[in-house]
């Protein structure tokens, strides 16, 4: 096993063509192979949002920003090819700032990945919508397919990798509300004129929250799975920490999805952290030097987690967003204000990190002794030792949210510095999420989001145990809904990932560690990498000193 080295090294130090679909769902073959739940890209790219053709307001210099994104390193740019730009009324075409930006980026040998759309007012049914001005209704399609066959037309040469829309899993960017069905349609239409123009061309999905997965398996239902060739993920967890939000973990649940109808690489249009005030951080809990932080440990996390193109977003702030690496200043074109972070993506640009052999760490076996356990309510599932570890086996009859949770009589206290629980288990492929319940002080509980269950393999899940973590996971219990120290582990907990699923399943747990660190020890990350049964800290690839693994007691007597 490798690690990463350089400002990946931060973060590993820290926390371990078809027809249009009908009415209904279309079905759809299923491919139901095995995925590797957080396993390193095999490719590692650098990308930024850079929105030259929206935001930089003069053509003619447009070389300029080009030249500062080339210093900065980075091998991508993510540019809004807007349709209300381009064709502001049906009759007219301006293809001025466009032109400008991509022969720009193209002179530096910059990738580009092109997002086409959103709407323009005169192509939707909006009657509120200015018929010259951007829209997020949706399109009348014979209009959008019209407009992305010019724009491809034009551009093919220059733009193989296409973005179709922008968050459509979003009500702010579809409008009136997001409608799965809709969108795959439109997909569908638009990925056969851009194959028919440009055979090599690659169709990249529109850029989803990869914490809900709904609308994408809502996509696959519809018939549109192979009409993309690559999932877009836009995995915000800001004002958490790239640690406290287990950024590594963001690409499970596609990549879960991707196992039943088909692989695809998974790519991160869009993730960032403001240095202030943004609609996301209202409060301003990031500052500048902590966002310069965040950005190499967010690139690793999603590299760690199977991610290959990471954009940060965004090249410049906002008025009222400051994820930019350089400050608003006087305007659009005022690059003389860079920030800290700027510096962090071109040294990890430079870097771009390599895997080397992984550190070990010591492993300290806690509390030797049989447990038993209880399950408080649910009568869909079991819990019973066997000599390799743990099984439970569940049974989820509803269309509903359904869980079962095992809980200990007698909670298990944690070590004190315990940055984080780590779980090794072997799954059913079944991509539910297995939790962990804690209890403080004030016995309130706190669910954590250990990753999603993967296929009949061994594999090594890690969640952040840290106080903000913690706080966004509040259960129950009276008390002031902080995690007040001391913590114990109370319950485990299998929940379905999606409440349409219904069946059964069983999953073997073999080991739950605590791994234990200083209190300046603020993130980490584990890999899965094989067996851990004999106790070795080398086989975990916990990588660097931060601490040790602490093993918890799995000797359990079965109860049902």
């Amino acid at each position: 096993m490798r690690q990463l080295t350089g400002p990946c090294r931060l973060v590993l130090l820290c926390l371990v063509a078809g027809s249009l679909c009908a009415d209904a769902p279309i079905p759809q073959d299923r491919v139901t192979q095995p995925f590797a739940i957080r396993a390193l890209a095999e490719s590692r790219a650098v990308g930024i949002n850079s929105h030259l053709t929206t935001r930089y307001p003069d053509a003619a210099t447009m070389p300029i920003p080009a030249a500062i994104l080339a210093d900065l390193g980075v091998q991508w740019v993510r540019e809004d090819l807007h349709w209300h730009r381009i064709q502001p009324d049906p009759a007219t075409w301006d293809w001025t700032f466009s032109d400008a930006a991509l022969s720009a980026l193209h002179r530096q040998r910059l990738q580009v990945l092109a997002v086409l759309g959103p709407a323009v007012g005169w192509a939707t049914p909006d009657p509120t919508d200015h018929p010259n001005q951007i829209s997020f209704a949706a399109p009348d399609e014979a209009a959008f397919v019209a407009y992305v066959a010019a724009v491809v037309q034009r551009y093919r040469h220059v733009v193989k990798h296409w973005q179709v829309w922008n968050e459509p899993d979003q009500a702010l960017f579809w409008r009136p509300a997001p409608d799965p069905e809709q969108y795959t349609r439109l997909l569908i239409a638009t990925a056969r004129t851009i194959r028919a123009i440009d055979p090599t061309a690659t169709i990249v999905l529109g850029g989803i929250n990869p914490f809900d997965t709904s609308f994408l398996r809502a996509i696959a239902a519809y018939g549109g799975w192979h009409a993309f060739d690559v999932i877009a993920i836009h995995p915000y967890v800001d004002p958490l920490n790239p640690v406290e939000g287990n950024l590594i973990a963001a690409a499970d649940g596609v990549r879960a999805i991707a196992a039943q109808y088909g692989w695809k690489p998974v790519w991160a249009t869009e993730v960032g952290w403001a240095s202030g005030v943004s609609d996301r951080d209202p409060l301003a809990l990031i500052d500048a030097a902590q966002q310069a932080a965040y950005l190499p440990q967010a690139y690793c996390a999603l590299w760690q987690g199977g991610v290959s193109h990471v954009f940060w977003y965004a090249l410049k702030d906002d008025p009222h967003n400051t994820y930019g690496l350089f400050a608003y200043g006087s305007g659009r074109a005022d690059f003389s204000r860079a920030k800290p972070v700027a510096a962090a993506l071109r040294d990890l640009a430079a870097s771009m990190p390599t895997v080397d052999e992984a550190m070990p760490v010591t492993t300290i076996h806690l509390l030797d002794r049989r447990v038993a356990w209880q399950r408080p309510a649910q009568p869909n599932g079991s819990i019973r030792q066997a000599q390799d570890g743990l099984h439970i086996a569940y049974r989820f009859t509803t269309r509903a949210n359904d869980y079962v949770a095992f809980e200990l009589r007698e909670p298990i206290a944690l070590p004190a510095h315990t940055r984080a629980l780590m779980v090794r288990l072997a799954g059913d492929g079944s991509a539910h999420h297995l939790r962990l319940w804690v209890r403080d002080a004030e016995g309130e509980r706190f669910a954590l989001t250990v990753g999603m269950i993967g296929p009949e393999a061994d594999q090594i899940l890690s969640a952040p145990i840290g106080y903000r973590a913690l706080q966004y996971g509040y259960v129950s219990g009276e008390g002031n809904r902080r995690p007040d120290a001391p913590l114990a582990l109370q319950a485990i907990v299998v929940d379905d990932q999606y409440d349409g699923w219904s069946g059964v399943g069983e999953l073997i747990i073999g080991e739950i560690a605590a791994l234990v660190g200083e209190a300046g020890d603020s993130s980490y990350y584990t890999l899965p990498v094989g067996d851990t049964r004999s106790g070795t800290a080398s086989a975990m690839a916990l990588v660097g000193t931060v601490g040790a693994v602490a093993w918890l007691p799995h000797a359990i007597p079965a109860t049902r």
